[in-house]
């Protein structure tokens, strides 16, 4: 049983964390605006060099150490109270953010965007209550369903990537462009599950060569630090990847909208994965598929919203 200090300490530290997530995508969506546009049709070196630029805008530099700066009080957070007690609190963040975007950016949120973005923010409570299992992965088993699960998972992302490159212009690209990151991100979430259990079951000790036995585990020429190889890899390229999809949907649509449907788009996936690649169980199905089904209608009525209030600003 957590005492009331701890308790107290813990929520203080993830509100703390909620504020710092929260503003510094506000400060980077200020920095954003004042940069040049990030464009996926000049390749890597395009992108590269739009970010070269973005990083030295003071705004845009202030939210990337903030958002770094959140993790720690967060860990701490889950340390002291546990994800089940974090992660519903610091969900509500998302409300906050959509209040600062309104007043800092200009940001103007419609009656139905709101309640889409509050329910959006309840998910995540509803998921916890529904009561999730650990994840306990059998590195063997596990190979057929998580090839299929990426082969339809990175299909859908590659086809998002193509529609928002063929919607360039238009009111839809940004939309198209942030489920291309959410979807980059949550596959960076299924790799992280997937390093974390293959660190344990290949017995990685922390010692001064641990780094060379997550890069390089497949010169071990042992199954599990292979694995281990394959998850640290695939959540850097995935959330690497992520960033300058996300950004780009943050510089062209609104940061209100844009970050309740990334957000969620990244915690639905791993738990699809969770399902059916990981062999985790819920308390409650039911509201772990009310969860899904919200996420959903939400995220598809946000883009609806977006969408639409784009193409009534070019009309006036």
């Amino acid at each position: 049983m957590v005492d009331i200090i701890t308790a107290i300490t813990g929520i203080v530290l993830v509100l703390i964390a909620l504020l710092c997530f929260n503003f510094a995508i506000i400060f980077q969506k200020i920095g954003l605006k004042e940069g040049p546009e990030i464009t996926f049709d000049k390749g890597i070196k395009g992108i590269l060099k739009s970010f070269k630029e973005i990083i030295k805008n003071k705004w845009w530099a202030l939210g990337a150490v903030l958002g770094v700066i959140a993790w720690f009080p967060y860990i701490m957070s889950i340390g002291l109270v546990g994800v089940m007690v974090s992660l519903p609190i610091n969900s509500l963040g998302i409300i906050i953010m959509v209040l600062a975007a309104n007043r800092l950016l200009g940001e103007k949120i419609k009656w139905y965007e709101f309640l889409a973005i509050i329910v959006l923010a309840i998910s995540p409570v509803l998921i916890v209550l529904a009561g999730i299992s650990n994840i306990v992965i059998d590195l063997h088993l596990f190979v057929f369903p998580l090839i299929i699960f990426l082969a339809i998972t990175f299909s859908i992302t590659i086809f998002c990537l193509i529609l928002s490159l063929k919607k360039r212009g238009t009111n839809s690209e940004g939309f198209f462009i942030m489920l291309t990151g959410s979807f980059l991100l949550a596959l960076g979430n299924v790799f992280t599950n997937i390093l974390a259990q293959a660190v344990i079951q290949a017995n990685i000790q922390l010692t001064w060569y641990i780094w060379a036995e997550i890069f390089f585990g497949i010169f071990w020429f042992d199954y599990n630090h292979l694995w281990v190889f394959i998850g640290w890899w695939g959540l850097a390229i995935c959330n690497m990847s992520s960033f300058a999809f996300y950004q780009s949907a943050f510089q062209k649509s609104r940061v209100a909208v844009v970050f309740p449907v990334f957000n969620s788009i990244g915690l639905m996936v791993p738990l699809i994965a969770g399902i059916f690649v990981f062999q985790q169980t819920f308390n409650n199905y039911f509201l772990f598929f009310l969860a899904i089904f919200i996420i959903f209608i939400g995220t598809s009525a946000l883009g609806r919203f977006q969408y639409l209030e784009q193409e009534l600003e070019q009309k006036l």
